[in-house]
Parts: structure tokens; sequence; C-alpha cells
């Protein structure tokens, strides 16, 4: 018998055959499972691995041993003539059909599911009994995500070495490395990763092709800085990441003094632009060599405060601002400096509770003190563009976002406020997320940009795949308080209660200085009605923060969803002046007095922050900027001498509410609902029919006690179906109520 018929008989041949077929189903099933179960990128190749190992096993197996009704024995222990291999055989080709016929199943799901699949998923909130309709999002409105081709001009600088191994010479050589990188990223033809990404790899064993891959660039730059009295040495080489091969290097050694320092820096842009072939135009020349100061004291404070401000967190964003003021002081030319005082006041009111007003007046007078040193400053442009931005300017925001951009193509700073800066007006989530993606790709390991990305896909209404993306962002940053705080808004919204409150706590125990994170589990106590737990975070805000304006904010909620409206109206008097003279915008206000039963008020509070209100002809721009507010000031026109100005506003808003919003964004009626205007109008049916989609889509981030309290709501509450609806919110609600006791509970609270 030849060797080959001797592998039939023993069945070594099927053996194979049908352990191929089920390892190849195993790759697919873990492939599958490493999705959904978000388990880490190691597990594939070690089920590869195994699976390649178990192939010789199973043969040899087959070989030696034979599987006969008194169990397995080896193959020259059984009789030939009572050998069982046939009937053996017959079963592994029956086991073989139904792998085959697996396996061929499979192939037509994937290939047919793949090409129905339209980018866009429902989220599930994963509260227990909730029924969740995705039939409304079906379109694939996200920009594509496929990885952008790898550019030959394309660098990141990874972190300088410290070789003098004194540690009070880091920051000095953290701030080189990121000077540097501001001057290399002025080259528009070439794309460079910014500073917070490559920080990522100081002191990483991870070798070059690696990184390159995962920052998706062709080129590595790195180097080492070494100082020594009044001497410093700096050594750079520069290596094509795909071949390993070293491009150019060299090695500096200068006076240490602040125009050697910028000559290096600029020496080191042109010689990696002439070793990439990228074209550097005679203004890319001049300010790769132009000197923001010649006061070295002023450039090490200016880098401090760089890197200070790249954390994010309160405590640290304050002494950002005080280094930065020593900058401008040691050198009042000093223009990045100058940019650096604007932005860090602006994160420190962002995150930490710095005064709005006098931010916003710090931010004006740095910025244009900064233009004024240096127009060309793409820098100096984003300041401006997000200045304008928190003016409500938002054709002056654009315009100056664009030219940071034309400037500084490369600063991932400017795509990200731009991006910021179209929160507001939902007509361009798309254009928000583009310009998001943007920054990533030039700071592809910043948490805050990854963060802001979440942010963007929410306001699209992709949910799932914010979650995806947040998570993401702790996987990277596990101490990333921001993620958390975006995580805790997201299971608000999809009306996750407990899960919110959660994410509030840790990100409360992170950053305990941003009291935001103990006032948004106040606010979803309020919703689920217990005031008690609002009520005794509200006293630990006034603690923390007495006399902040958020508090008064939540002072009049808080009041009306209790019902004690002398109470909200006098929370709403304390606030109002204060809030006038922080220029906080009085819309706000405006809707509160409607809420307070006082629409002639609400309308002049209305005309005092935007008199567009009052302007038919611009009623498109405020719709576009703020759409359920829309509808408010629609109703308090109706109830102020204007019913026809009224409908017409509350027809406009219906249209964009229900007709445009939807073209370009999912999940169009929890973020932005028509109700009101439909209130207006007199449409009560529309308005139950919109009521209960956010019902179906568990979307409670509305407060009916409160809303009870607006007058109108009135003809809504007076409907016979009201009571209805409010059985079926009040459900959900206790589903909440308790999720959230269970975890109050084993927090021992």
């Amino acid at each position: 018998m030849s060797f080959f018929a001797e592998l039939k008989r023993r069945n070594v041949v099927r053996v194979g055959i049908a352990y191929i077929i089920g390892g190849w189903l195993l790759l697919q099933l873990t492939d599958v499972l490493s999705e959904l179960l978000t388990l880490p990128d190691e597990i594939g190749p070690i089920v590869v691995a195994i699976v390649a190992i178990g192939l010789p096993i199973a043969l040899f197996l087959a070989w030696a041993y034979e599987l006969t009704p008194e169990g397995v024995k080896r193959e020259k222990d059984v009789d030939r003539s009572q050998s069982v291999t046939p009937n053996t055989g017959k079963k592994l080709n029956n086991a073989i059909l139904v792998l085959m016929a697996v396996a061929i199943a499979y192939l037509l799901f994937d290939k047919f599911a793949d090409s129905g699949k339209m980018g866009s998923e429902p989220f599930s909130p994963k509260a227990a009994g909730q029924e969740v309709n995705a039939g409304d999002e079906k379109r694939n409105l996200t920009p594509a995500e496929a990885e952008p081709v790898v550019a030959r001009q394309s660098i990141a600088v990874l972190p300088f070495a410290n070789r003098s191994n004194r540690e009070g010479d880091q920051f000095f050589t953290d701030g080189i490395h990121d000077d540097l990188l501001t001057t290399i990223a002025r080259i528009g033809s070439m794309k460079v990763i910014s500073r917070t990404s490559v920080m990522e790899y100081k002191g990483t064993t991870k070798k070059i092709p690696q990184i390159a891959r995962e920052l998706g660039v062709a080129n590595i730059l790195e180097g080492g800085i070494q100082r020594s009295g009044n001497q410093i040495r700096i050594n750079v080489q520069l290596i094509d990441a795909r071949t390993d091969e070293h491009l150019w290097a060299e090695t500096f050694d200068r006076e240490l003094n602040a125009e050697n320092l910028f000559a290096i820096q600029s020496e080191i842009s042109q010689k990696i632009a002439d070793a990439l072939e990228a074209t550097l135009t005679p203004t890319e020349k001049d300010r790769i060599n132009t000197m923001p100061t010649n006061n070295l004291e002023a450039f090490k404070a200016y880098m401090r405060g760089r890197q200070l401000m790249a954390t994010r967190e309160s405590t640290k964003l304050e002494q950002a601002a005080s280094e930065f003021n020593q900058a401008v002081e040691l050198d009042p030319g000093f223009a990045l400096a100058w940019v650096g005082v604007a932005d860090s006041h602006y994160l420190w009111e962002l995150y930490g509770g710095f005064d709005r007003k006098k931010m916003l007046e710090l931010a004006e007078g740095a910025t244009q003190r900064a233009l004024a040193l240096d127009d060309q400053l793409g820098e100096a442009y984003t300041s401006l563009g997000q200045l304008y931005s928190q003016q409500f300017e938002v054709e002056k925001a654009d315009a100056a976002f664009q030219q940071a951009i034309n400037l500084s193509p490369n600063y991932a700073t400017a795509y990200h406020w731009y991006a910021m800066s179209l929160r507001n007006r939902p007509l361009q989530a798309q254009k928000q997320v583009e310009l998001m993606r943007k920054a990533q790709e030039l700071d592809p390991r910043s948490a805050i940009i990854g963060v802001a990305l979440g942010g963007s896909y929410i306001e699209s209404g992709f949910y799932s795949k914010a979650e995806r993306q947040l998570q993401k962002v702790l996987e990277m940053e596990p101490g990333f308080v921001q993620a958390r705080s975006a995580l805790a808004g997201l299971y608000r919204r999809t009306g996750q209660f407990d899960l919110s409150i959660k994410s509030f706590r840790l990100a409360e125990q992170q950053d305990p200085g941003n009291s935001s994170h103990l006032r948004g589990q106040a606010y979803i106590y309020l919703l689920i009605g217990e005031f008690e737990k609002s009520d005794a975070i509200r006293r630990k805000l006034e603690d923390r923060a007495p006399g902040d304006l958020n508090n008064g904010f939540f002072d009049v909620w808080s009041n009306l969803a209790k019902g004690n409206k002398p109470a909200a109206r006098e929370a709403f008097n304390w606030l109002l002046p204060r809030a006038q003279k922080a220029s906080l915008p009085l819309e706000f206000f405006g809707i509160m007095k409607t809420a307070l039963g006082t629409p002639a008020q609400a309308r002049e509070l209305f005309a005092q922050s935007n008199p567009d209100w009052l302007v038919v002809d611009r009623w498109q721009n405020v719709i576009e900027q703020q759409q359920e507010t829309a509808c408010i000031f629609a109703w308090t026109l109706s109830q102020t001498g204007d019913p026809e100005l009224g409908q017409q506003l509350a027809q406009l808003t219906i249209k964009y509410l229900t007709e445009d919003l939807p073209a370009v964004i999912e999940h169009a009626q929890a973020n932005h609902s028509a109700a009101v205007c439909q209130i207006v109008t007199g449409d009560i049916d529309q308005v139950f029919t919109t009521n209960d989609t956010l019902l179906r889509h568990n979307h409670l981030d509305f407060d009916r006690t409160r809303a009870s309290q607006f007058p109108f709501t009135a003809p809504f509450r007076q409907d016979p179906r009201y009571q209805d609806f409010l059985a079926e919110y009040d459900r959900l609600i206790e589903i909440q109520r308790q999720a959230v006791a269970k975890l109050d509970e084993e927090a021992g609270l």
C-alpha cells in the first residue's frame, strides 16, 4: 500500500481538511468577538499560533492512533480486520460537509452584510427594558474613515533625549523639541505630527517602523540635547521609516543663547525640507528664519507654559497662564507668548471656572497684541477665531479660522477649535467631523482631540461611534478626565443615568477642581426626582465655589422642577445682574423668564442679547445657531402682541428641525426637538409624535416636572393623551431611578 493510500486509510487527510476548515472558522469567530468585546489586539495572533501549532499535532494523532469502540488505541495495536476507520471516515466526511456549509454561509453573510452597511448604527441603551427604534439611522453621513495614504513628505519629531542627565534640564529639552516642531510645521507642503502625539514616545522601546505606522508618517526625526555651562550640543538624525535608512544627520555645537537656538532650528527645518524635497515658499522661508524672541528666560517661561497648558487640568492651566504672563513681561514683543496668554485664559475659564468676562477681555487684548506684532501668525488667528466664536460672531470666526489654516496648515489646534466653533450649527455637522478628523490626523495620539472627535460624533447623532471613540481615548490615556466627562454627557443623552453618574464620579475623583462633574450628577438626580440628593450636592458646590454663576443657573431649574416658582424667581433675580456683568448671553435668561410666566420681560432679554431676534430677514441665521430657543422666542412673540410673527418663526424653525436637520444628522429629534414650535402652530398631534419618538429612543434628558412649569406646554398637558405619555415617561424614569439607587448602594451612599 502506498504512503498516500495509508494516509487516506487512517483518515489523516480527512482530519487535516476538517481541522483546516474548523481552524479558519475559529479565526473568523475570534475576529468578530475581538471587535464586539474590545479584546486586546494580541488575541488574534495568539489564536493563529495555537491553530498553526495544533495542525501537525492533529495529523500525528490521526496517523498514530485510532478511535475504536473500546476507546483510543495505538494504530499498530489494532487488528486491521477489526478496524473501524471506514466508519470513522464517513463521520469525518459528514463533519467536513457541515463545516464547509457553515464556512460558505459565513462568507455569503459577510459579503452581503458589508455591502448593506451604511456607516450609521443605532446606539443601544444598556438599561434593562428599553426598546430602541433605529429606523431613523439609515444614512451614511460620516466622511470616509479609511486610513489616509502615508505621504512621503510626512514627519514625526520624537522627543529629544536629555543627554545632560540633569532633571532641571528636562523642561529645557522638551521646550526646544516643542519649538522645533512649531518651526517645521510652518512648511505647508509637509505633514508634521503635533507635539501631544509624539510625546507619548518619550523613552519608548518601540522600533521606528512601528512608531511611524502608529503616527501615519514616512519619516522620523530623533535627537538629543546636552547643556554644559553656556554651551549646547544638539544632534539630530532623519530616518526613512520604511527602509530604516538615515537620510541626514548632523551635530550642532553652539554657545547657549536665543539667537543660536533659533538659528539651529531654522537650519534643521531647511535641511529636513531639502532631504524630503519639500517646497518652501518665500513666505515660509522667512517664517522659519524668524526669531520669536531674543530673551532666553522669556523663551523658557513660554516653553513651560506650553507644556502645562497641554494637560488641560484646571490647576495646571492657572500655572500655564502665569508662565505666559511672565514671558510677555520679560519680552513684550514675543508674539507667540501673547497667543499663550490668550489661549491659557480661555482654557482656564473652560476647565477651571476663571471669570468669563475677564477672560474675554484678556484674550482679546492678548490676541490683538500678538497680531500687531506678527500678522502672519496662524496661532494668533486661531486664538482670534476662538474669541469670535465665544462672542457668537460666526462669520468672523470662520474667516479667522480659515486664515489660521492657510498660514499654519499643520497646526492641529486650528482644525480642532474651528470644528468646535461649529457645534452650535448642526447643518455643519459633516464639516465639523471632517475638521476634527484632520486635527486627529495631525495629532493622532492627542486625548483632547480624540474626545472632541467623540463629541462631533455625538452632535452628528452617531452615538455608538461616539462611545467607541471615547472608550478608545480612555484605553490610550486612562487618566484623561475629559473623556470621562464626555462619556457622562453621552450616557445622560441616551438615557443611561447610572452610567452617566458613574462617569461623572470618576471624572470628579481625577479633577476635583472642576465643579461641572459634581453639577452633572446633581442635574441627573433632579431628572429622576431625587431632590434630597441633588440638594446635598448643591450644598457641596456652594462650599467649594460660593457665588458661582453656574450654581445660580442650577438653583433656577431646581426650584422650577420642584414647582417652587417664588424660589426660582429669587434665584433668577440674584443671577441676572451678575450674568450681565460677566457678559453671558441673555437668551438663557429669556428662556427662564418664559418659564416664570413673564413673556414681555423674556422678549426684552432676547432683544438685548441679539437684535437679530426682531429682524425677520435674519431669522434663518439665528435659527441655525439656536434652534430650540427659536421655538421659545416664537411663543414669546405670540404672547406679546405679534402672533403672526410667532407663527412665521415657528414654521420656519419646524422646517429646519424636521426637514433640514434630519438630512444631515442622525437622531435629529433627540438633539433638537420641534415640540415647542409645534405647540405654537397648534399641531398637538405632532407634539405627541415628537415626544413619543424621544421615549422610544430612550432620550429622557428632560424633566417633566420642570417642563410642567413652562406656560407654553399647557396645550400639550391639557390633552387627554398626556396622561398616557406621562405614565410611559415615569415608567422609564423609574427604571433609571432604580439603576442609580443600585449604583449608590454599591458606593455606600
